[in-house]
């Protein structure tokens, strides 16, 4: 099978759905990309890229061409919360010729969203998109409960709580892990730190700069057994946050006092599904394999769903 003059649709704006469209566009596909937002953004917030992600962002021509004010750490700092001690630290990829990359979201969906566009992908917003045939020789989209379109493929990146997955594969309950994530942005005013992961007490605090050292990104996980809603778009209480880690010794507090705007969020696992595709539908990223955030491999998965997929269906 080649991918040239197939007609591809894409369900979602985020990383998987823009790096599958930029992969199928690459091997010639007539690519349409559907997000039901008016406009593609991403919420504040950092992001880490391992080598496996800096890979693929380099074969499908984003990196470095269209990335910018990127950091490329060499090693994160592990520290005693009380002390802030340096414990251990960890080295990057020296032995793999790649940078260890972080950057704001929002940096990475811009250049998704170029690169997409130099390939001729057509990605129209405002659009609630659903897969209402699959099978024979293709798919159907309706678009707004309206218009119909027919595609060879599509593919599914519609996120964590994924519309397509729950219609196609079935709804299978999530699992509260007893744990919840902090997420925040503050200017750093000057400030200069290091990537460093602050140890403590069945609770952990990670701390790295952004935009060219402007941004702190701050993330606090902690044990809890009370549930939190599972979504980065849930406001929590800076307050809140701050006395959780009020423990943690004052170069952190510090830095946690001048928060005025936090995300709060629980974690949860998902069952594993048995299959990802169903006839001419297939699932890729969070909608097929949701990740709890750690290892950096949530939006790293991501990118190497949308290359692999991409190349394997080209042959």
């Amino acid at each position: 099978m080649t991918l040239l003059n197939k007609k591809i649709g894409v369900i979602g704006g985020g990383i998987g759905g823009l790096a599958s469209a930029i992969a199928f566009a690459k091997f010639g596909s007539q690519v349409t990309l559907y997000e039901k937002a008016l406009v593609i953004s991403e919420v504040g917030a950092g992001i880490q890229i391992s080598a496996n992600g800096i890979n693929v962002l380099t074969k499908l021509g984003i990196y470095p061409d269209y990335l910018k004010s990127v950091g490329f750490p060499k090693n994160i700092i592990f520290k005693d919360y009380k002390t802030d001690k340096a414990i251990t630290e960890i080295q990057h990829n020296q032995d793999l010729n790649l940078p260890y990359m972080q950057l704001h979201r929002a940096d990475l969906i811009e250049a998704l969203v170029a690169r997409a566009k130099s390939l001729g992908v057509n990605i129209v917003l405002g659009s609630k998109a659903k897969v209402i045939n699959s099978g024979g020789s293709g798919s159907k989209i309706k678009v707004n409960n309206s218009e119909v379109f027919d595609f060879d493929l599509t593919v599914a990146a519609d996120g964590m709580n994924s519309t397509v997955r729950q219609y196609w594969f079935g709804q299978r309950p999530s699992v509260f892990m007893k744990q919840i994530a902090w997420r925040a942005l503050i200017p750093s005013n000057g400030m200069s730190i290091e990537p460093t992961v602050y140890m403590g007490i069945n609770k952990h605090l990670v701390m790295y700069p952004l935009r060219n050292g402007k941004i702190i990104n701050i993330i606090g996980v902690q044990s809890n057994k009370n549930l939190a809603p599972e979504s980065w778009t849930n406001d929590g209480s800076p307050e809140k946050f701050y006395n959780e880690f009020s423990d943690f010794n004052t170069s952190v507090t510090n830095i946690l006092s001048d928060i005025t705007e936090v995300k709060l969020w629980g974690l949860y696992s998902h069952p594993t599904l048995k299959s990802w595709s169903h006839k001419n539908v297939v699932l890729l990223g969070d909608a097929a394999h949701p990740m709890l955030p750690f290892m950096a491999q949530g939006s790293c998965m991501a990118l190497e769903d949308a290359a692999v997929l991409a190349r394997v269906l080209n042959k």
